[in-house]
Order: structure tokens, then sequence, then C-alpha cells
């Protein structure tokens, strides 16, 4: 059995690694925090309808009826923006995302896990404009110390699978995961990215969750390598 790993629910997320880039002062008010989440909305608004690059402070605060001023008063600068944008979107997409993993704890993979992969992919075609298109525009959002959702999803996935150790007890099921969420991480990404793409959307996800599923059908039905023990 995979070792040290917590239940789904305990999961926490953590953005402290990135919280010390973000803030100039973080809002402890609700009419500050009002006046934030306008902010990020107009934000998220704007770098989806123009590029990021293309969208300036002023911008944004016309967008949001502020002044120039008060977005200084949280974020030192337009990077900041996008970083606090971008930890407001994980945070969200993740508690989202946990229900689908908890809901799935129990019954066959085979059943659950199309399930699981449909409604992770809802998420990020939600937020695609922020998972996606705007950390693509920004490198310092693509910095490992920035905790994004591949990240919450690379640990919720693995104590996801755990739950099936049982089910398939000869499968290296951290390698195994470490493969099965570079596949789905990378597919979706891709497909989300397409202006038009060939597949259906319903085609695509039980085309990826039919292959996902047979990747672990079919490792429960081989030995180990040698490379994985």
């Amino acid at each position: 059995m995979i070792e040290n790993t917590p239940p789904i629910e305990s999961i926490e997320i953590d953005m402290s690694k990135s919280g010390s880039k973000i803030w100039r002062k973080r809002p402890k008010q609700g009419r500050s925090e009002n006046t934030v989440n306008t902010i990020l909305l107009a934000a998220e608004q704007l770098f989806t309808s123009k590029g990021y690059h293309k969208t300036s402070t002023e911008d944004i605060a016309e967008r949001a009826g502020v002044g120039v001023g008060s977005i200084y008063d949280y974020f030192p600068n337009k990077v900041s923006v996008a970083l606090a944008l971008l930890e407001n979107t994980v945070l969200t997409a993740s508690e989202d995302s946990r229900k689908y993993l908890m809901d799935s704890a129990s019954g066959g993979i085979e059943d659950n896990l199309p399930n699981v992969v449909r409604g992770l992919f809802d998420q990020y075609k939600r937020h695609a404009p922020v998972l996606i298109k705007l950390v693509s525009e920004v490198a310092e959002l693509q910095h490992e110390e920035i905790y994004t959702f591949d990240h919450v999803l690379f640990r919720a996935s693995l104590i996801f699978l755990q739950q099936y150790y049982d089910q398939y007890p000869d499968i290296d099921l951290r390698s195994a995961h470490s493969f099965l969420i570079l596949v789905f991480t990378s597919s979706v990404r891709e497909y989300l990215s397409l202006r038009n793409p060939k597949l259906r959307e319903d085609e695509f996800v039980k085309r990826l969750s039919d292959l996902l599923v047979g990747y672990l059908v079919g490792a429960s039905s081989r030995p180990l390598t040698q490379d994985s023990q």
C-alpha cells in the first residue's frame, strides 16, 4: 500500500510559497475584500478578452471602477494581480474537484474513474482562461514554487488511486499514477487549447477515460518490470 498519504478530505491547499510574491497588503475587512474581488474579476475578464500582455493596470482599474492607486494598495505590480487570480482560481477549482474524488471513494475503478475524469475535465474547462491560458502567457506563473492546480491534482489523484490497491495489488501505483496524471493533464490542456477540436467533448472525455482505465487493467495483468520494482 502507498504509505504516508492522508485521506482525500484532509487535503489542504498551501499557497504560502507564492503568497509572499503576491500581496503588498492582504485585505482583512469586508470592504477591502470586496475591492480586491472586484479588481480580480476585472483582471480575469480583461486577461481573457485582451490577453495579459495587452492589459495594463489602468485598464483593470477602469473596468473595476476603482482608481489605479487602489490596485497598488494591495498589489505591487500586474504580475502579482495575476498571481492572486491564479491563487483564487486554484482554491476554487480544488474545492470543487475534491467532491468528485470523495464521491468515487467506493466501488470499482472502472465505474468511478470515468466520473472523476469528467468532473476534473469540467474544472479545467470552467477555469481554462486562468489555469491554461493565463499560465501559458505569464512566465512568472510557471515557476516551480507556484502552487498550481496541477500540484493539487497530482496529490489528490494519488490518494484517490491508492484506494484501489487491493484491486490492483501487482501494480506499482506510484509509477502508474505518474504516467496517468501526465497523460490526463497534458491531454486536457491540449484539447482545451484547440480552437476547433475534431473530437466532440463527450467523445474526447470518454476516450481519455477508456485509455486511463485500460492502462490500469492492462498493467494489472503484466508483471512488474525491474525498473518499477
